[in-house]
C-alpha cells in the first residue's frame, strides 16, 4: 500500500498537539479527484478548530486544512471542472476541503478549479477562504460609487480581499489595522486608520463627509463605531460576531455556498495583477507546528502557508 504523511491531533489544544502520520494514499471515487498538495493556506478557523473552540463531532483522531492547490494525480470516472471540462493527471489546480493538509488530497471536481499560469501555488492554496468570504460579504452590502466602507481588521485577508473588491466596485474604502501594516493598505488604494480606543474620532478626521457601509471582520469594535457614525444596522455586515448579527440586527452572509466558478474570477483576477494576496511565509509539512504558531500570534502581513 502506497502510504503518506498527514497531518493529525488526538486532542485539543495548541500547535504542539500536531502531529505527522502515515496514511494509505487515496484512489478517486466517481466524480473525484485525487490532487497532489503542493500549498495549504491556513486559516484562523484551523486554529479554532485545533484548539476546540469550534464544536466538533468528528472523532479523534482528527485532521486539519480547508484551502489547498496542487497537481492533479489521478481522476475518477466523469470527474469535470466547475466549466463541465475534463480534468486529466497533471492539470494544476486549487480549491477546498477537509483534511488538506497532507501530501496527497482526494476532493470533489466540483471543488476545484485550474490554477492560471503565472499563480504560485502558494498564493492560489490560500485564496478559496479568504477570497469566497469576502466575496460572500460584497454580495450583502453590494458597496458601489456612492459608498465609503469602514473595513475591520483590513490588513487580514478576508479584510485585504474585501477592501480590494470594494474599490474595484468603485467604493472608498477606510480600513483599521496596526500602524506597521499601513504603508501596505494605502499601496492598494484603502485610507488606513489604526484600531482601539478612539477609533471614531479618527475615523471622522479621515472620512469628513461620514461613512456608509461597514464591514466587520474581527468583532464588536468596528461594529459600535460604524452605528456612532450613524450607519444603520441593514448596513453593517459582520462574519466575526454572531452575537452581534442577532442582538443588533446586523447583516451576515452566514454559511455561504462556496463555488468554483467564484474561485476560478477571483484566481484570474490574481492572475492579472487586479487582486493581491500577500503570503508571509511557507513552512514545509513537518514544521506545521511553527505555522500554527506563527497563525496564532495574529499579527501578520500575509498569509501562512504550509507546502507539503
Amino acid at each position: 500500500m502506497t502510504t503518506q504523511r498527514a497531518v493529525l491531533y488526538d486532542r485539543t489544544g495548541g500547535p504542539e498537539v500536531l502531529r505527522l502520520a502515515e496514511a494509505p494514499v487515496p484512489e478517486p471515487g466517481a466524480g473525484e479527484v485525487v490532487v497532489d498538495v503542493r500549498a495549504v493556506g491556513l486559516n484562523p478557523y484551523d486554529s479554532k478548530a485545533r484548539a476546540g473552540l469550534v464544536p466538533l463531532d468528528t472523532p479523534f483522531p482528527r485532521s486539519l486544512g480547508g484551502d489547498f492547490a496542487g497537481v492533479v494525480r489521478a481522476v475518477g470516472a466523469g470527474a469535470r471542472c466547475w466549466d463541465g471540462t475534463a480534468l486529466v493527471p497533471g492539470d494544476a489546480v486549487l480549491g477546498w476541503g477537509a483534511g488538506t493538509l497532507r501530501e496527497h488530497l482526494e476532493v470533489p471536481a466540483a471543488h476545484v478549479t485550474r490554477k492560471p499560469d503565472g499563480v504560485p501555488f502558494e498564493v492560489a492554496g490560500s485564496l478559496s477562504t479568504p477570497g469566497q468570504t469576502a466575496n460572500a460579504a460584497m454580495g450583502v452590502l453590494d458597496p458601489g460609487r456612492d459608498d465609503v466602507v469602514l473595513v475591520s481588521a483590513a490588513a487580514g485577508a478576508v479584510g485585504f480581499v474585501y477592501c480590494q473588491l470594494a474599490i474595484a466596485a468603485g467604493a472608498a474604502v477606510v480600513g483599521t489595522a496596526g500602524p506597521a501594516n499601513h504603508a501596505r493598505l494605502r499601496d492598494i488604494g484603502v485610507i488606513p486608520v489604526e484600531y482601539g480606543p478612539g477609533l471614531v474620532d479618527r475615523v471622522r478626521e479621515v472620512a469628513p463627509a461620514g461613512i456608509t457601509a461597514v464591514q466587520d471582520n474581527f468583532g464588536r469594535e468596528a461594529v459600535d463605531a460604524g452605528l456612532a457614525l450613524g450607519v444603520a444596522p441593514d448596513r453593517i455586515c459582520a462574519i466575526a460576531d454572531r452575537a452581534a448579527v442577532a442582538e443588533l440586527g446586523l447583516r451576515s452572509p452566514g454559511r455561504y455556498e462556496r463555488r468554483a466558478d467564484v474561485l476560478d474570477r477571483l484566481a484570474r483576477m490574481v492572475a492579472d495583477g487586479s487582486l493581491v494576496l500577500p503570503v508571509q511565509q511557507v513552512f514545509p509539512l513537518d514544521r506545521v507546528g511553527e505555522a500554527f504558531a506563527l497563525l496564532d500570534t495574529r499579527h501578520l502581513h500575509g498569509k501562512v502557508v504550509v507546502a507539503p
